[in-house]
C-alpha cells in the first residue's frame, strides 16, 4: 500500500509546467533543487537553499496580469521591506534590478515579469556576496555595487532573453 501511494503522489503533476531540471544560465549550469507551489529554486552544483552564490528562481503570479504593474509593485515592495535597497525599475520592459542588504551579505537580483498562461511568470537571477569573502560588510556592499554597475545591463538582457523558456502551464 506505501508503495502504491508514493507512486500515485509521484504521478500527481506539479502546479504549473514541469520545469526541466537543469538550466544553463551564463555559461554555468543550475540545478533544480527546490520545488514550492508556485515555483522552483535552481542552484549551481555544490550550492543550495542553505548556502548559495548564485540563484535561479521561476515563480508563477496567477493573479497578476499586467508584467509593467507587477515590476512596479514589486520595486515598491523591495523598498519598504528592505531599508537602504537600491532598486532599478524598467516598467515597460516588465524588469527590476535590485541590491538588497543584510547583516552577513548583499544580494543583487535581477527579476523579469512576463505574461503567462496563468498571470505573470517571473524569472529571477539572484548572487550573494558575503561579508566574510569580501573583507566585511562594506567589502561585500562594494562587490554588489560593483558588480551591479559593471554587470547590470548584461544580466538584464540574459534574463530578458532566458525568462520566455520557462513557462507555466
Amino acid at each position: 500500500m506505501k508503495k502504491l501511494l508514493t507512486l500515485l503522489i509521484l504521478m500527481i503533476p506539479l502546479t504549473g509546467a514541469a520545469m526541466e531540471n537543469k538550466i544553463k544560465f551564463d555559461g554555468e549550469n543550475y540545478n533544480l533543487s527546490v520545488n514550492t507551489e508556485n515555483g522552483y529554486n535552481y542552484y549551481p552544483n555544490g550550492e543550495n537553499s542553505d548556502n548559495w552564490h548564485s540563484k535561479i528562481s521561476i515563480n508563477n503570479l496567477p493573479t497578476e496580469t499586467n508584467p509593467t504593474e507587477a515590476s512596479a509593485e514589486f520595486a515598491h515592495t523591495i523598498q519598504s521591506e528592505h531599508p537602504g535597497a537600491s532598486v532599478l525599475v524598467y516598467p515597460e520592459a516588465g524588469m527590476v534590478g535590485y541590491i538588497t542588504p543584510s547583516k552577513d551579505f548583499f544580494e543583487y537580483n535581477t527579476v523579469s515579469f512576463k505574461k503567462g498562461k496563468k498571470g505573470i511568470d517571473k524569472f529571477i537571477y539572484s548572487k550573494r556576496f558575503y561579508s566574510e569573502e569580501n573583507g566585511g560588510l562594506e567589502g561585500a556592499r562594494k562587490a554588489a555595487i560593483d558588480f551591479a554597475e559593471k554587470n547590470n545591463k548584461k544580466y538584464m538582457e540574459l534574463v530578458d532573453k532566458t525568462a520566455p523558456k520557462y513557462k507555466f502551464d
